[in-house]
């Protein structure tokens, strides 16, 4: 790096603020998970007060008056029939307005704004020159941005290194996974959480991990991560699920990539495939994560997911993420299928947090809206909403798996102040130890080798 090149530093933290002009909100923002909130806030208080038992014992009572007509109940045009600008908040009205940086001062808490003045279409590029290195640019939103960020400290001359992650399968953190083989690296949902001063262990930076494609499984920001990919560049591809209509549950993550400037995006549905370098990658079902395990009102517009199988030089890893079941499929189902039609599994990452819960309890959720889509008949009746330990080895034996890797679960400290993992949840319920994994093998025969891998830490594929 010259002496006038500068590069955004992996302290750094980034985020998209969008204007949302939608009636209700739209899941884009968040801003309708925010109406729930203020509107069930005595609820939530309660919760935080006497626990979230207090608000499952009283659902009874709470759930009605949840729903009636000068509460939520103004979000229906009939009972269990949402309005239609409520399930599909207008995608038009919710547009991008403003980068704003976090991770700044000594202490990592300082942050600021910089408004984006009808040039979202630049900022994929522009981060991404930041992220390796660059001069200041001569004018427009580059120039902004990095007199912005030199103001607060945020570039510097430092190149960092760059890391050597090795061929196989790593395991980023949380539900990041790097497949490597040939010089060539797909990343599976990368979520980058920049470090904080004193951090005796670290994350990877974005720059180590510099994929030649992007596969998102889902829409959910520690999945659906714009601080990672806006750091690796508009010419990357990335692979999302497809979203014909934006709606409460599924973001056209598509369309909200493209608007940010990236100019390789691949919207793909359930069974297609794509060919980069030695990978194919196959899209399979995303079942499970959905208001219900069961039936949940409009279904046509549930959160939208896709789940992926990789094959490399002979070998097969699959990502699924937070799956489960729902009433359109069972992930354990459709693991058997896809083994009798593409062949038995060297690596199964999969998830086992279960999400045990009573509906009130989707109360003060990054995902409240989902409350919105319960039947009534279900108010009271607990859910399933992914898989746990006993289905997640149920999956890897039907997919003839040789080893699988639980994952999407925090794995590392900074996860944990994030709330993602046994160490930032106060519910041992809602995110188990790994240990329950291992027992789930131990009580069934034929079960595959389970392998925990702390970040950083790898299979070799072709051992």
């Amino acid at each position: 790096m010259t002496m006038n090149h500068m590069r955004l530093r992996d302290e750094v933290g980034l985020q998209v603020r969008y204007a949302d002009q939608t009636r209700y909100g739209s899941g884009v923002t968040g801003l309708v998970d925010a109406l729930v909130a203020r509107t069930c806030a005595p609820l939530i208080a309660l919760a935080r007060r006497e626990g979230p038992a207090r608000l499952v014992e009283g659902s009874t009572k709470f759930m009605p008056r949840m729903f009636a007509a000068q509460a939520l109940g103004g979000l229906y045009s009939a009972p269990d029939v949402l309005r239609e600008e409520c399930l599909y908040p207008a995608a038009a009205q919710v547009t991008p307005t403003a980068l704003v940086v976090r991770g700044l001062g000594p202490a990592g808490d300082g942050s600021l704004v910089v408004p984006l003045h009808g040039e979202a279409a630049e900022l994929a590029d522009v981060v991404a020159a930041l992220d390796r290195g660059c001069a200041r640019p001569l004018g427009g939103l580059g120039a902004r941005l990095w007199d912005a960020l030199q103001g607060a400290g945020a570039l510097s001359r430092e190149t960092g290194e760059d890391l050597a992650l090795g061929d196989g399968v790593t395991a980023v953190g949380h539900a990041t996974v790097a497949v490597q083989h040939a010089g060539m690296r797909v990343v599976v949902d990368p979520f980058a959480v920049p470090p904080l001063p004193g951090d005796v262990q670290r994350p990877l930076p974005c720059r180590a991990l510099r994929p030649d494609l992007v596969l998102v499984t889902h829409g959910h920001p520690d999945h659906f991560d714009l601080h990672a990919l806006l750091r690796f560049g508009a010419d990357t591809p990335i692979v999302v699920p497809a979203v014909a209509r934006e709606s409460l549950l599924s973001v056209d993550m598509a369309l909200r990539l493209r608007e940010l400037g990236f100019r390789r995006v691949i919207a793909l549905r359930w069974h297609d495939s794509v060919q980069v370098g030695p990978f194919r990658v196959v899209v399979l079902p995303f079942y499970g994560e959905q208001p219900t395990a069961g039936e949940f009102l409009h279904p046509e517009a549930r959160n939208l997911g896709n789940t992926y199988l990789i094959e490399v030089a002979g070998r097969r890893v699959a990502c699924i993420a937070d799956a489960g079941a729902d009433a359109a499929g069972d992930t354990i189902a459709m693991a058997g299928a896809a083994a009798r039609r593409h062949g038995p599994l060297d690596v199964l990452f999969g998830g086992y947090r279960a999400w045990r819960l009573h509906p009130i309890e989707l109360l003060g959720t990054s995902v409240a809206r989902y409350l919105l889509q319960v039947p009534r008949a279900q108010w009271g009746t607990r859910q399933q909403l992914m898989h746990d330990a006993d289905d997640l080895i149920a999956a890897a034996r039907a997919w003839q798996a040789r080893t699988v890797v639980p994952y999407a679960n925090g794995g590392a400290p900074w996860f944990a102040r994030l709330g993602l993992g046994p160490h930032g949840d106060d519910d041992p319920s809602f995110d188990p130890d790994l240990a329950t994994v291992t027992q789930a093998a131990a009580r069934v025969a034929n079960a595959p080798a389970v392998r925990p891998l702390r970040p950083g830490e790898r299979v070799e594929l072709l051992a």
